[in-house]
């Protein structure tokens, strides 16, 4: 009889290596009895052979490169059939410590209401990620937080643990949202549909962040399309007449002003979007790597 594991976890990986090395030695460290899956979305025969060396353990899915949700829920799909009682996302790049998971899921243990738990993700300054200046409010909440853990609204996708019984109540991450926002989506659909809080954990992680990502303008349409969906489904009239508005000039300032080329044709893109309403409409194709 196949005992049921505590923790399964998902890899996300997209040619970096040298991090996916560094991040796999740790966590096959730390949680020896968990069941660990890669998803590498640009499977390089080495770097699987060097990943299994380090994790012997490991499974390895390798999805073609839609969206990091549809990586996120390719992983999940591969643990599904051992029931982990627990459920960790987590990028390539990010650093764990010997007691995170371990952090993560006591802090959802003691509060049954709460589906979803993330670390303090820290940059290798060992300051807290940039996530915007309305994160940074739960920074310091977090600081005074007796018990070291706060409610929050969303938490960053680079590291991740759910409950399973939030992916049974509302779904897994949406590949609509091809990148960037995936995260953010999920919280806030957890909370709105499944009445399941977020928990922002005071036990640290090093995130590199960027370590996979190329400069080219359909990175910036798709982060600032996935944030205008984000207010079309959980924000009022008026707060997504503001965000419209917000985007159209700063697409027209940008593409005017803008003296970098590739940020200049950024912004003339999602003008371009804007004018005729495609919110639907991903710049990328079938994977992100067709744009």
């Amino acid at each position: 009889m196949t005992t049921r594991p505590d923790l399964g976890v998902v890899v996300v990986h997209h040619r970096s290596p040298e991090p996916l090395f560094d991040a796999l030695w740790r966590l096959g460290a730390v949680e020896q009895d968990a069941v660990i899956v890669l998803v590498d979305t640009a499977p390089d025969p080495d770097v699987l052979a060097e990943a299994k060396r380090i994790v012997p353990s490991l499974r390895v899915v390798t999805p073609t490169n839609h969206s990091y949700s549809h990586s996120v829920n390719t992983g999940f799909e591969a643990l599904a059939a051992l029931e982990p009682r627990y459920l960790a996302l987590m990028n390539a790049d990010v650093m764990v410590e010997q007691d995170t998971f371990t952090a993560l899921m006591a802090a959802l243990e003691a509060h049954p209401d709460a589906g979803i738990a993330g670390p303090l993700a820290l940059t290798p300054a060992g300051r807290p990620q940039d996530l915007g200046p309305l994160y940074a409010v739960n920074y310091r909440r977090l600081r005074r937080a007796a018990d070291g853990r706060v409610r929050v609204r969303w938490l960053s996708g680079c590291l991740q643990v759910v409950r399973p019984a939030v992916l049974e109540s509302v779904g897994g991450y949406d590949p609509a949202f091809r990148f960037c926002n995936e995260d953010t989506e999920f919280c806030l659909r957890a909370a709105v549909r499944g009445s399941f809080a977020s928990l922002l954990v005071d036990t640290p992680v090093i995130h590199l962040g960027g370590t996979s990502t190329p400069s080219h303008p359909a990175f910036h349409v798709e982060g600032r399309r996935g944030g205008y969906l984000l207010s079309t489904r959980f924000q009022p009239p008026t707060v997504r007449f503001l965000h419209r508005g917000f985007l159209r000039a700063e697409a027209a300032v940008g593409g005017a002003f803008a003296r970098d080329p590739v940020t200049k044709a950024a912004h003339r893109r999602m003008a371009a979007l804007i004018r005729r309403g495609g919110w639907d409409d991903s710049p990328f194709g079938a994977t992100l790597d067709d744009r």
